[in-house]
């Protein structure tokens, strides 16, 4: 891994970042609509459809991190 290599890791991770964090804000956003009536049937299948989005995201940036830090610890003047 060269620097171009390491940089463009970097941004790759700083960008599944954004999108873990926007997934996990929209989830939030969801649950502060809740009310004490159980969710109809319509909100319960988008809620739990933003969930799986948040969760994918989520393994994408934690995936993405652990190569980044990976890299960083390495060096990224070596080969891996």
């Amino acid at each position: 891994m060269n620097s171009t290599d390491f940089l463009e890791l970097h941004k790759t991770c700083v960008a599944a970042m954004r999108t873990y964090f926007f997934g996990a804000q929209t989830t939030t956003e969801l649950l502060a609509k809740c009310s004490a009536e159980p969710l109809s049937l319509g909100e319960r299948l988008g809620l739990l459809s933003q969930e799986i989005i948040e969760n994918d995201a989520h393994v994408v940036y934690l995936d993405t991190k652990r190569l980044l830090h990976r890299a960083a610890l390495r060096g990224y003047g070596f080969p891996n």
